[in-house]
């Protein structure tokens, strides 16, 4: 611990330059999100608005890097704001993958219901447990335990990441997804698993100096994948990759009856 003198802040002095061109990227990604979303009327709008979120946050926080003086940004007020900013849009996306899924074929069961709150559940507590290790982090005797509750909430979010992909698997919908869905959810899940343990190894007390020591760590492993994923995102929107032709399958009593429907409101 004797190394982690300035903990919890960086030790890198923050490029507003860089923070400003890379949040110019973000809002490309955001102004096309809420554009195809206003075409669909936000539908569905589980997926419309967590997405929104998602682009809001992330922008918000390279807006506040570009304009905070670099002076000021090891403040504690900022350093919370910037932390929180980013957990947010990193577990919007998360729980977009679940239900994108669970929207192919408008599943509503108990247990698909079950699985997207398990996952809600899953971000929520990884979030609670950051709350006492950044507080925890502003006092010296109490690293140790702030490290812990660090490693807790990232190993909590990276289960969750690895988990979408044995649900995707249960949910066999894969072969009724069209290619874009297919990329968009191959695209968003590995990007998310990349950011997740990136903040497994940044929650190690032997790791966090280190990565906290130049700023390209933070833009390559942390906000790249982020702005990938919103791209891709906006480029398979569901008004391409949900509303198209779909076969939806619906039992009855004595036989199964295939349904062709085209632009299917949500």
């Amino acid at each position: 611990m004797n190394n982690l003198l300035i903990y919890p802040y960086p030790t890198y002095i923050p490029n507003r330059v860089v923070a400003g061109s890379v949040a110019g990227v973000a809002c490309i990604s955001l102004i096309a999100w809420f554009i195809q979303s206003c075409q669909l009327r936000f539908r569905p709008p589980r997926i419309c608005i967590l997405l929104l979120i998602s682009h809001l946050t992330i922008f918000l926080e390279l807006i506040v890097r570009a304009v905070v003086d670099p002076q000021e940004q090891n403040s504690k007020t900022v350093f919370t704001v910037l932390n929180s900013l980013f957990a947010i849009g990193q577990r919007m996306i998360i729980v977009s993958n679940f239900a994108f899924v669970m929207e192919i074929h408008h599943e509503k069961s108990r247990r698909s219901r079950a699985i997207l709150l398990g996952a809600i559940l899953c971000v929520v507590t990884s979030g609670i447990l950051m709350a006492p290790a950044n507080m925890l982090s502003f006092n010296s005797d109490q690293i140790k335990t702030s490290f812990i509750f660090r490693e807790l909430s990232s190993s909590i979010l990276l289960t969750v990441t690895l988990l979408f992909y044995p649900v995707w698997f249960w949910s066999k919908t894969i072969n009724d997804m069209k290619i874009k869905a297919i990329i968009l959810m191959s695209v968003s899940s590995t990007m998310c698993i990349i950011v997740a343990a990136f903040n497994v190894a940044e929650s190690t007390s032997d790791l966090y100096t280190g990565i906290n020591d130049n700023e390209k760590w933070f833009y390559a492993f942390q906000m790249a994948p982020l702005i990938i994923a919103h791209f891709t995102w906006s480029i398979c929107h569901p008004k391409r990759s949900l509303i198209s032709l779909r076969t939806l399958i619906t039992k009855t009593n004595s036989h199964t009856t295939l349904i062709e429907e085209e632009n299917i409101p949500f």
